[in-house]
């Protein structure tokens, strides 16, 4: 299956790609109804973006996954990424609480859209 993401790595130069080039992804832990909200819900193919969890301020990360829940692509927290292929998806949330080492992840996970859809 090919990505849908394209993760740029930390120490890898990257095409210029300026604080406001760069769209925020914010996904929230509701923790009473141990779901997920993500805002924006929906983003251009193309879109470098990075999912962070800021309202909780713990470290987030992102495993995207197949039609059939098989996991693929996997993205950290504030990791930069580009959103490469249209479609609907789906994705497991796990949210580390500052100060601690433990992840949880929510019953639900979140879903983006990637404009335009893939024919």
């Amino acid at each position: 299956m090919a990505t849908i993401t394209q993760v740029i790595s930390n120490g890898a130069p990257k095409a210029s790609t300026n604080s406001a080039d760069v769209k925020d992804i914010l996904v929230n832990y509701d923790y009473n109804n141990r779901g997920v909200s993500v805002t924006p819900t929906s983003v251009d193919k193309g879109t470098t973006a990075r999912f962070r969890n800021v309202q909780q301020g713990g470290k987030l990360r992102i495993v995207f996954l197949s039609p059939t829940g098989k996991e693929t692509d996997e993205v950290l927290d504030s990791e930069l990424c580009t959103l490469m292929i249209g479609g609907t998806y789906h994705f497991k949330c796990f949210f580390t609480a500052p100060g601690s080492s433990i992840e949880e992840s929510p019953e639900t996970g979140g879903v983006i859209d990637v404009y335009p859809p893939r024919p």
